[in-house]
Parts: structure tokens; C-alpha cells; sequence
């Protein structure tokens, strides 16, 4: 039986092909009569939609919002044939077509039956006109465009589709286009830098100018809008059409009862008394799964373990013997995973030296304070935060201390910490500091630091560090009144969701709301509470941020004596605050913290008596379901600790019915001390979530679908490859195989340490394995892809035909070089090999078949470095013994090594730096007659990336050498070594082949395998949905033919990113190969990538553009033509 394998796309397309002749298409001929009734009037039932159609529909809508376009389009396809005439369905099928196939040639019939139906459908005409743009059917997009300006004179989409129609041969309308779009929404930043180049052309260069302005200020800015041809990014009407039955409204009315059921006291721990100067937190310290509490007192603290499961959520027994609880001292206790072993630790802030304790073995605590170096300061520590504040999957210690200066603490990952307060500026040259907030205030991705002065102590001087990453940070010279305001706590949240952090204050009794604008100032608003209950009072306050009412906002949680919860309205120009609940009638609380005791009712809040026993506000019946969510950074899978083990500092994005909900696992409690807690989500009344996005703190995305309410979810992150070099497949005359990636050795901004990045080398010759490429049509067709985060920069790209006589082989000086010589990338030609007879590893263990052929079984490369990406734990030698001295045989001896390498990322190479841990590129020896082994090549290079084959010409070797041996650290997978004898092949013939074609295209994002030895392998034919990736900001080369900048060297790049490609097709030669003679090809590139790592230099966005110092006119000339398209950014 034959098995014909259909990529998903095209098995979408081919079901939507057999369902358009169910509904005709605008060339088909007239319907015939309708036979008895009146003429020419035909009698069409009433379209009746049905509860389960409506469903079905609106299931689509949801799959549609999760990014899986293929399954989504499978179900409006099955609802277009039930019912035909059920215009939106087939619109949300052309949606589901065009974000799938990213080919609005395949919607365009769809959407045609739809206007020819009702002309005047406003979603589908917008949607055939950008579908008909897609296609590079401008006029035709134009008449649609036309309609939709009339249809909805608002839609700023339209206005600013109607200007691109009408750029080349109108560019004064479209002008005025554009301007309309601005008028109706002011925020349209592609239309900002649309008008900027048109002015520009005409040299209108002061409002021009005007425009760029706009354009830059816009670019941090949450509310900015762009249009990129993605779900959700392409105008409103563009999005699918969800449907109700008639008379029937759901409701957001929030459950009756109250929010927080009364106080009732711990049992367990009704005898306790406890002082004004208690604290609190909570962890899950027995890893039983559910929240114990910690009291810290001046005279000792105690242990409350959750009851036993069964028991009430509420139930908890006390635990005086814990090895904790007799550490005395405690001020506030920092919950974490400090080395990253699965096992919570714990770092106690004191009066005097403080104290580390590692959980060594579930349930056995051991204080390792001495041997890890983190006691800190002989200070008393008022509290602190343990997060990765450098973001090298590990957590940092910042420590509050009274009477002296914050302390930094680094966690070097080699179970020290190293106080580095004065090299980044955390000690604010020796000033006292009250507080710290720990936040990404401006939406860079790493954290930044807020420090309070002290009170009373002269003038006020708070400070906001930038974190500028590798360990320095600028202080932040804007903040204006923020500078001088007296605070006494602060945090910071996203509380409305539009991707901007705001900052919430308690001076004294006031609160206040402190806002940062497009130009880096901050402004304060005095924030307003109903009426006077719930009021601040005086003393200290404490204050949280916690979605209380389980409608997907959090609520301010503040207090001194007691405890209230406050609506944030979503308007943050509204400043009244709207109280949700309130502790009640009670004597003071020393201290009061949220503490998720049940998952699917949310936060309760524990607080302490002053003088009296701990006490619980369990979750009321008057709030919605959440679900809750326990990151972890600990991965089961490839990718180690990329992350810190205790998913701290990560993001949470949650959509439930086109809605978006933030939440983070920064802490979100004034202190003192550092809670560990899973986050709870509220739903707002669905039963479950359409799709739940993690942002780790590494910067990599990961998804997951239908999170139901009432349960908790252990998220770990996923075995992702969070950046990949362009990915090379080739048509092998039956569909486009995966080859390897490319142009590794031109990678831009590779961190090697603290502001030091190893320069690229943008030449890379790819010899493609023998018979892999097939002519199809006269064509060698190729495709560079980007199915990862990352950039690409192509100056060239060329194709070589190379005919061999009959016995000649041919190879590449080709490796990624870490020390001179460089490699020529020019070929290698040989009829000999000289295989080893025998191949051992540094643990005498024989390889010799394991590297006899390229069969993807490598040498077993020992144990691996867990805490560092691509380095192996300890030394990987290969020996290889000969049969005949190497210096002996005909022409020049040339290692020829096939394999693949696991690369170290700047966030690796940075955190290794810390440790003092080095990554160390092969080295070859060979062994002399004496028996000594002697240094060949040192820390030559290795294979760049995914398997392929590299070459290193052995000039140096002693006498009668007959073993070589090869050393690294670096964890590369050794699939083939052998010698070959390069000889000069004088009838060699070169042809290098014509460039018929090259495109740049849309391609979505081929799916990764991993094989065996963490072997990666693409799939062209399978995509995997990446929702919301986001691109670096800037300007990326237009769609379509892209010839003019790839065929030559001019530093003129084409650059393309994430989910997209260069497809090229060489003319294949005229003349067949003789008898015998064999015919392999090469691609030349030149050419750089760029990766996303938080650490990689200028990382976040597509400038400066690289090049290699030719004259810049051509080049500049060519990028203002093709290179137009804005990306937004992070």
C-alpha cells in the first residue's frame, strides 16, 4: 500500500476545496429555476442556528485564540457543509485558511461567496480586501477597501489599507489615507511610519520628522497598534465572529455571598500569643502540596503544617520540633530553591549573621551558611527578596538591612554567593535603604530595582536601578517627585492588563498610584477610597496585590491594624477605589499575608493577633472559580535551568473568551520576609482558560491549552530550544528534507563575558549531502528558514555545482573556527581515506563504531554539566589509533569530522563567567614516537550547530604519528572521524548556477524533534503554533521577491524573523554528469543571525544592521526600497 503524506495545511485546503461547490463561487453558472412557485423567485429557508451549532462555532472561536488555525479550520469546515448559507461561519473559516496558510489566495473564494451573498458584510469585505493585499492583488483589494471605508468610516484598518492600495501610484491620497487612519486612532504606528516615509520622498522632511517622532515614542508604549498578518494583529474584523442565541446574554455578575468568609481561629495553634513584631509567610515546606505557614517572633518562631489531605483547607498542625523553628533570630524568611535541586531552601534574614538552610534530602535541613558564603553582613536584615536578579536560572539575594546599605548577594551557582553591593551600585554608596520593589518597569525583560530611603533621616533620595544586565544597572534620572516622596512600601503590578507596570505606595496614611509616560517620567495620583471604611490608619502599613474576587484583576490589599481588599478600576485615570471586602471587627494584626489554601476558590488571608492566635479569612462564596498555576524552571526534559527551579520572576497570560489576563510569580506582598505560592487565576465566570502563555524568565514562551477551574497546575518549562541558527531544507524531489543550519559562525552579539562578544564571521559553504537535492522543473529549490525566535541578515546566497571525476571525493575547509587558522570554505578534493583502526573515550570505553560512519549514533559524550547548557561535567577525549604512520600516505592528511554540537547561550556564557566555569573548544594532539602526546591544533572549533561536516588540514604532525587524540569540554556529538588525503583534482569542473528566484515568504514554524543524543530534526511539513512571538523592533525586509539583495555581496541584507523564510531555485545545469563522474553542490552564503537571549548583544532589536565595510550608498539605496516593514517588538 502507498502512504501519501499531506502536510496539515493541505489537508485544510484540500477539505475547503471539496466544500466550495457547495455554495458556488462567482464564476458559476445561474441556479437553475425553482420550478413551481413564482418565477425567478427563489424560496429559501430560514437559516436556524442551534445551541450545538452555536457551540461548535464558537469552540472554532476559541481554538482560533489559542493558535491552532489547522484544528479550528476543521471545525467552521464541517459547519459550512452542515449549513451553507451561514455567511459567518465561512468567514471565520477564510480567517482560520488565512492565519494557517498564510496564503490569502486560498480565502479569497471564500470571502467572495460571502460579499456576493450580502455585499454587505463588513467583516468578510475587510477580509477579502486584505487577503486580495496578501496576494499581491493590489486593484481588486482596493475596490473592497473602498466598500469597507463606506461600511465603517471608523475603522482605522481600513483607512489604513485603503492607503497602501493607493501607495505607488497615489502617494498624496494615500497620504491623506493614513492621516485618516491617525485621526481614528491616534496610536497606529505602522500608519505613523507609512506617513514618515511618504513625506520623506516628497521632502516634507519637518512633518516627516513630525511622524518618526511619533513613530519612536510609540514604540514602549502598551496602547500602540501595528498590523502584522497574525491573529489578533490584523484590525478587529479580522477577528472571528462569535455568536449567541437570540435573548440570551451572559452574565458578570459576580456569585452572591460574601468575598471572605468571617475570621475563625488555627486550632493547632489557638494557645499561641503572639507579639506586635511577628511576620508571616508561606511555602510549601514537606512538598505535600499544600501551603504551611511560618511565624517569626523576637523570642522564636513556629511551624503550622497543613492538615493532612481530606482535611479542611483550613486545618493545619503544629510542628515545634522542625529543625527551622529552632533557628533563633528570625526576622523574615526568604522561600526558594536556591541550588536549583527540586527542593525548597530557605534563607533566614536575622539580628546578626544570617542564615542559609539547604534542604539536602526531602525533609533533612542542613545550615550551609559557612561553605555557600551568604551570611551577609553583621547586620540585622529587616527582610529581602531571592529572585534571578541577573536572570542566570539561579536566585540572587538582595537584602534589606537597618542601619546600613542594601546588600547584593550573587549567587555564583557553584553553591557561593558573592556580595557584589558596591560593583552595581546596590549600595547606594553606603546610604541606608528602607525597602526594595523588584518589577520590569520599563517592558524589557528583565528586572529592575526600586530602592526606598528611610524616612526621617534628612532628605529623601529613593532611586530606580535600570537593569542594563551582566551586572550593571544605571540609576534612572526622571523620576521627579518619585525621588523625594516619603514611601514606606511599594509594588508593582500590571493591574489592568495592558502590559504596563504601575507602581501602588503607602506614605504615612495616603496611597498613591504612580504612573511612567512615553518619555521615562513618572507622574503620582492620589488614589481615593470609598467612603471611610477600610481607611488606612496610622502605623505601618502592609500592603499586597491579589485577585480576591476571581475576576481576573487584582485587588489592592492594604492595611496597618486590620486588612482591606479594593477594586483597581481599569481606567487608570479613575482613581476611586471601590472596597471588596474588609477583615471586620478584631483586635490589631501584628502581621497578615494571602495564602492560596484552595485552589479553586483563590486567596485566603491569614493574619496574627497582636498578643493572640493566628486566624484565617477563608475564600467566600461571593467570588468566581480560579484555578491556580506552580511554575517551575526545573526541566525533566534537554534544556537544563534555563530558568530558576522556583518559577520565580516568570509571567502568566491567560485568554478566556478573547480576554487577556496578566498575572506574575514576582512577589506581590510588602513583607517582611518572601513567600513561595502557586498563582491563582481567576476566570471571571468561564469554566475554563482558551490558553494559558508562560513567559519564563530567560525570555522564552510556552503554552497550554484548557486549564479548568478548581485545580492546580505544576507547570514546568519545557524542553523548548529557545533560539536556533536559519534552518536549511532542500526538495529532494518529493517534499523539502531538513539539511542542517547555517551561518552559526556569523552570529551577532554572542556574550563571551561582561561586555565582550566574539566577532562573527558572516561566510559559511555548506557542502549538501550527496544526491539530497533533486531538480524539479529545471530548478534546485531551497529554503532558509527561521522556525525559532531569532533574526536573519542574508547579504548572499549562491548555489555551486561541483562534477568529479569517476574515484575523486570532495569535502569543504569548513568548522566553526575558534582559533587561526580560519577555515577558506574552499574544496577539499580526495581519493583516499584513511579510517582509524581503533577509537577509545577518556573512560577506555571503544567508540570505533560509534564515529565509522554518519549514521546519528555518536560517541556517548559522558556526563553532562546539569547547570550549564552545552558543557559536559567534566573532559570528553577521543582517541583515534592508525594502522600507517599519517604523515606516510599520498597528499596532505585532513581530519574530517561529521557531528553536532549543543550550544552555550549568552545567558550561559554570562552565568558560566560567574562561576568561573570555562567552555573549551576542542583541541587536537597527536602522539610521537616516544609516546607523548603533542598540541596539533589548539582549541581549533567544532561543528556550528546541527549535524554536518567539518574539516581541519594537518599541517603540523610529528613523524610518524599514528594516533591523534581530541579533547573538549564543550558537549559535541561525534557522529564520524576519519583522515582523507587531500590531493589537487585538475578536472574538477565548477559551475555556479543561476539565481532564478528568491522569495521571502511567510512560513510558520516547522516543528523540532528531538532524536536520539539530543539530536534536533526539522519537519517542514509540520508546523507548531508559537502564539504571540514576538519579533525584535524594527525594520524588516517587505515581502516578496528578493532578488536585488541576496545575489551579490553589497552589505545590502534581506532580513527576515521568526516564522518566516527565503525561498530560493537555481537554475539546475544544462549538461549531464558523464559516466562514472559525480555531481555535489554547495551553497555559498553570506549572511548573520541574531538570537533573543536576554543577554545576547542589542538583542531585542533588528539594528545596528551588520555589514562588512563596503561603500554604503547601493546598500542604503536597496534597504529603503525592500527593507519597509516595521516589526513592533517586545
Amino acid at each position: 500500500m502507498n502512504h501519501c503524506r499531506i502536510p496539515s495545511h493541505c489537508r485544510l485546503m484540500l477539505a475547503i476545496c471539496l466544500l466550495l461547490p457547495l455554495a458556488g463561487c462567482p464564476d458559476d453558472p445561474p441556479a437553475p429555476g425553482p420550478g413551481k412557485g413564482t418565477p425567478g423567485v427563489t424560496v429559501v429557508e430560514p437559516l436556524r442556528l442551534t445551541p450545538k451549532l452555536i457551540a461548535e462555532n464558537n469552540r472554532g472561536v476559541g481554538l482560533l485564540e489559542q493558535y491552532r488555525y489547522d484544528q479550528a479550520g476543521k471545525v467552521f469546515a464541517a459547519l459550512v457543509k452542515q449549513q451553507p448559507r451561514w455567511l459567518d461561519a465561512k468567514v471565520n473559516l477564510a480567517i482560520a485558511v488565512l492565519n494557517e496558510t498564510q496564503k490569502g489566495s486560498v480565502a479569497v473564494p471564500i470571502l467572495e461567496e460571502v460579499v456576493i451573498a450580502d455585499p454587505e458584510h463588513a467583516a468578510a469585505t475587510y477580509c477579502l480586501g486584505i487577503s486580495l493585499f496578501h496576494a499581491n492583488r493590489i486593484p481588486a483589494a482596493m475596490i473592497q477597501f473602498r466598500k469597507a471605508v463606506k461600511q465603517d468610516p471608523r475603522d482605522s484598518f481600513a483607512a489604513y489599507f485603503m492607503a497602501r492600495c493607493l501607495e505607488q501610484e497615489q502617494p498624496a491620497e494615500a497620504t491623506t489615507w493614513y492621516q485618516k487612519a491617525l485621526g481614528l486612532e491616534p496610536y497606529f504606528q505602522s500608519a505613523h511610519y507609512r506617513c514618515w516615509d511618504l513625506l520623506r520622498q516628497v521632502k516634507k522632511f519637518d512633518e516627516a520628522g513630525r511622524h518618526m517622532e511619533e513613530f519612536s515614542l510609540l514604540r514602549e508604549h502598551p496602547l500602540s497598534v501595528s498590523f502584522e498578518y497574525k491573529y489578533t494583529l490584523m484590525g478587529p474584523k479580522a477577528l472571528a465572529i462569535r455568536v449567541g442565541l437570540p435573548g440570551v446574554a451572559g452574565s458578570t455578575k459576580r456569585p452572591d455571598g460574601p468575598v471572605f468568609h468571617p475570621p475563625a481561629t488555627i486550632a493547632a495553634a489557638d494557645s499561641l500569643r503572639l507579639p506586635a513584631a511577628a511576620g508571616l509567610t508561606t511555602c510549601d515546606i514537606n512538598a505535600d502540596g499544600r501551603q504551611d505557614l511560618f511565624i517569626t517572633t523576637p523570642v522564636g518562631s513556629h511551624l503550622l503544617l497543613a492538615g493532612a489531605k481530606g482535611k479542611a483547607v483550613e486545618s493545619f498542625v503544629l510542628a515545634p520540633e522542625h529543625p527551622l523553628v529552632k533557628v533563633t533570630g528570625v526576622i523574615a524568611p526568604l522561600w526558594g530553591d536556591f541550588d536549583n535541586d527540586g527542593l525548597v531552601d530557605v534563607y533566614f534574614c536575622r539580628r546578626g549573621t544570617n542564615q542559609l538552610w539547604k534542604q539536602v534530602k526531602p525533609g533533612q535541613w542542613q545550615d550551609v551558611t559557612g561553605a555557600s558564603k551568604a551570611g551577609g553582613a553583621d547586620l540585622e536584615t529587616i527582610d529581602g527578596v531571592c529572585l534571578d536578579l541577573d536572570h542566570d536560572a539561579d536566585l540572587d539575594l538582595l537584602l534589606i538591612q537597618r542601619g546600613g546599605p542594601a546588600q547584593l548577594l550573587n549567587n555564583n551557582r557553584d553553591g557561593t554567593f558573592e556580595d557584589i553591593s558596591k560593583k552595581v551600585g546596590v549600595d547606594r554608596s553606603g546610604a541606608e535603604t528602607a525597602a526594595v520593589t523588584v518589577a520590569d518597569f520599563d517592558g524589557d525583560r528583565d528586572l529592575d530595582l526600586l530602592l526606598l530611603d528611610v524616612a526621617g533621616k534628612g532628605p529623601r533620595k529613593n532611586i530606580l536601578l535600570w537593569n542594563d544586565r551582566s551586572w550593571r544597572y544605571h540609576a534612572d534620572g526622571k523620576l521627579g517627585d518619585l525621588a523625594t516622596a516619603s514611601l514606606t512600601v511599594a509594588l508593582a503590578a500590571d493591574t489592568n492588563a495592558d502590559a504596563q507596570v504601575e507602581l501602588y505606595t503607602a506614605g504615612g496614611s495616603q496611597l498613591a498610584r504612580w504612573q511612567r509616560a512615553l518619555d521615562g517620567s513618572w507622574s503620582r495620583q492620589g488614589l481615593e477610597l470609598e467612603g471611610t471604611r477600610g481607611a488606612i490608619g496610622e502605623g505601618t502599613p502592609r500592603m499586597a496585590l491579589a485577585d480576591v474576587s476571581g475576576d481576573g484583576r487584582l485587588e489592592l490589599l492594604v492595611g496597618t491594624s486590620g486588612w482591606s481588599a479594593w477594586r483597581v478600576p481599569d481606567d487608570l485615570q479613575d482613581t476611586r477605589l471601590v472596597e471588596v471586602a474588609d477583615s471586620g471587627e478584631h483586635e490589631p494584626l501584628s502581621a497578615w499575608t494571602p495564602v492560596a489554601l484552595d485552589h479553586a476558590r483563590g486567596p485566603a488571608i491569614v493574619g496574627m493577633l497582636t498578643d493572640g492566635a493566628p486566624l484565617t479569612w477563608a475564600a467566600g462564596s461571593g467570588r468566581f472559580e480560579f484555578f491556580s498555576v506552580a511554575l517551575s524552571g526545573k526541566k525533566k526534559g534537554r534544556y537544563r535551568e534555563r530558568s530558576n527551579a522556583s518559577g520565580l520572576g516568570n509571567q502568566i497570560l491567560t485568554r478566556v473568551g478573547g480576554r487577556t489576563i496578566r498575572a506574575s510569580s514576582l512577589p506581590t506582598d510588602s513583607g517582611p520576609g518572601q513567600s513561595l505560592q502557586p498563582v491563582a487565576v481567576g476566570l471571571g465566570g468561564a469554566g475554563k482558560a482558551d490558553y494559558v502563555k508562560v513567559v519564563w524568565s530567560e525570555g522564552v514562551t510556552q503554552g497550554r491549552l484548557d486549564l479548568a477551574v478548581g485545580s492546580l497546575y505544576r507547570i514546568e518549562e519545557e524542553d523548548l530550544m529557545p533560539t536556533s541558527c536559519p534552518v536549511l531544507f532542500a526538495w529532494d524531489g518529493t517534499r523539502y528534507r531538513f539539511v542542517s543550519d547555517l551561518l552559526a559562525v556569523g552570529g551577532l552579539g554572542y556574550l563571551i563575558a561582561p561586555g565582550q562578544y566574539a566577532p562573527p564571521d558572516p561566510t559559511e559553504n555548506m557542502l549538501l549531502p550527496a544526491g539530497l537535492a533533486q531538480p524539479h522543473n529545471g530548478r534546485y529549490r531551497l529554503k532558509l528558514t527561521e522556525p525559532m525566535p531569532e533574526l536573519t541578515y542574508v547579504d548572499r546566497v549562491g548555489l555551486v555545482a561541483w562534477d568529479l571525476p569517476p574515484g575523486w571525493h570532495m569535502t569543504l575547509d569548513e568548522r566553526l573556527a575558534t582559533a587561526l587558522p580560519d577555515p577558506s570554505g574552499e574544496p577539499i578534493f580526495f581519493r583516499d581515506e584513511q579510517p582509524p583502526r581503533r577509537v577509545t573515550n577518556d573512560r577506555n570505553a571503544d567508540m570505533t563504531q560509534r564515529v565509522a560512519s554518519v549514521d546519528h549514533r555518536a560517541a556517548e559524550v559522558g556526563a553532562l554539566d546539569r547547570r550549564f547548557l552545552g558543557r559536559l561535567a567534566g573532559e570528553h577525549s577521543l582517541v583515534l589509533e592508525f594502522d600507517e604512520p599519517l604523515d606516510a600516505g599520498p597528499g596532505q592528511p585532513v581530519l574530517v569530522a561529521d557531528g553536532w554540537v549543543e550550544f552555550p547561550y549568552s545567558q550561559t556564557a554570562f552565568s558560566a563567567w560567574q562561576a568561573g566555569a570555562s567552555f573549551d573548544s576542542p583541541t587536537l594532539e597527536a602522539r610521537d614516537r616516544k609516546g607523548r602526546w603533542v598540541t596539533v591544533a589548539p582549541s581549533f572549533g567544532y561543528p556550528g550547530g546541527m549535524p554536518r561536516q567539518i574539516t581541519l588540514p594537518l599541517k603540523n604532525l610529528p613523524r610518524g604519528t599514528r594516533a591523534l587524540r581530541l579533547r573538549t569540554n564543550l558537549e559535541i556529538y561525534w557522529d564520524r572521524l576519519t583522515i582523507v588525503r587531500s590531493e589537487s583534482c585538475p578536472g574538477a569542473v565548477r559551475r555556479e548556477l543561476d539565481l532564478v528566484e528568491a522569495d521571502l515568504r511567510e512560513s510558520g514554524f516547522m516543528v523540532r524533534q528531538l532524536k536520539d543524543q539530543f539530536r534536533p530534526h526539522f519537519d517542514y511539513d509540520q508546523r507548531a503554533a508559537h502564539p504571540e512571538i514576538v519579533d525584535p523592533e524594527g525594520f524588516y525586509t517587505r515581502l516578496g521577491a528578493v532578488n536585488e539583495l541576496v545575489e551579490t555581496v553589497d552589505d545590502a541584507v534581506a532580513i527576515f524573523g521568526p516564522g518566516e523564510e527565503i525561498h530560493v531555485e537555481f537554475a539546475a545545469p544544462g549538461k549531464v554528469v558523464p559516466e562514472g563522474w559525480t555531481r555535489r553542490l554547495v551553497l555559498e552564503t553570506v549572511g548573520w543571525c541574531k538570537d533573543m537571549d536576554l543577554y545576547t548583544g542589542d538583542g531585542q532589536t533588528v539594528g545596528p544592521l551588520p555589514g562588512t565595510g563596503r561603500p554604503a550608498r547601493a546598500r542604503d539605496r536597496l534597504h529603503r526600497r525592500f527593507n519597509t516593514r516595521y516589526q513592533r517588538g517586545w
